[in-house]
């Protein structure tokens, strides 16, 4: 892929998550009427993701792109189900995406690890 082609996925991963995050802050202001707490809200729900990919990738030197692709889908599933159908305070969506995020991330890591050796 060229370096142009790569610059244009960036910016467009780029505009993708803003109109994603554009979309919870609007639905999130119709469930919450105080902006700070959903200003929260949405910071919780994306940085859980976020979270544990970084610490997957400093932490261990055993991740790939793939298992941290999927920890990252698995952790963002994750903290969307909190967000709309669980009754787990905000304040703890960061905590259990990072570690669903991490956990899923390693393990799938380790699983496409061994399948290429095979």
């Amino acid at each position: 892929m060229s370096e142009g082609a790569r610059l244009r996925l960036a910016r467009l991963a780029t505009l993708a998550w803003a109109l994603v995050l554009f979309g919870l802050a609007v639905l999130a202001l119709h469930r919450v009427g105080r902006v700070v707490e959903v200003g929260l809200q949405i910071a919780s729900v994306a940085y859980g993701a976020l979270l544990g990919v970084f610490l997957l990738g400093v932490l261990t030197k055993r991740a790939n792109q793939s298992g941290a692709m999927v920890g990252m889908i698995c952790g963002l599933a994750m903290e969307l189900y909190l967000w709309g159908w669980s009754h787990v305070a905000f304040t703890w969506w960061v905590a259990i995406g990072t570690c669903v995020t991490f956990a899923v991330g390693y393990a799938a890591s380790a699983l496409w690890r061994i399948q290429s050796r095979a």
